[in-house]
């Protein structure tokens, strides 16, 4: 055998071998939702912290109750309002981008 076919060969075979282990560390799926390697099983009937002070927090907003005199009571007849009003400014371009047309 001639060596040029024999290096051929090997450079070929080295070069299955380096796509094989770049798909095998980069692109392979690990399975797990996460990158971290750690896998959290979830367990029925059980909750977190977190999940009972949000339910905790909901329940105690499902029961304010809001009274309307509060809207009708003298003391809020009397507030003033001292917003500044914003005139409408005149609008740019419509397309920022499109070349500028010198006049």
């Amino acid at each position: 055998m001639n060596k040029k076919f024999i290096k051929n060969i090997i450079i070929t075979i080295a070069i299955i071998i380096l796509v094989f282990a770049l798909y095998f560390f980069f692109f392979r799926g690990s399975g797990l939702d996460n990158d971290s390697g750690l896998y959290i099983e979830p367990v029925a009937g059980k909750t977190s912290a977190v999940d009972k002070s949000l339910i905790t927090l909901l329940l105690e907003m499902k029961s304010i109750k809001l009274d309307e005199k509060l809207f009708n009571s003298a003391v809020f007849q009397s507030l003033s309002d001292y917003s500044i009003k914003i005139e409408p400014q005149e609008v740019g371009r419509t397309n920022p981008f499109a070349p500028l047309e010198l006049k």
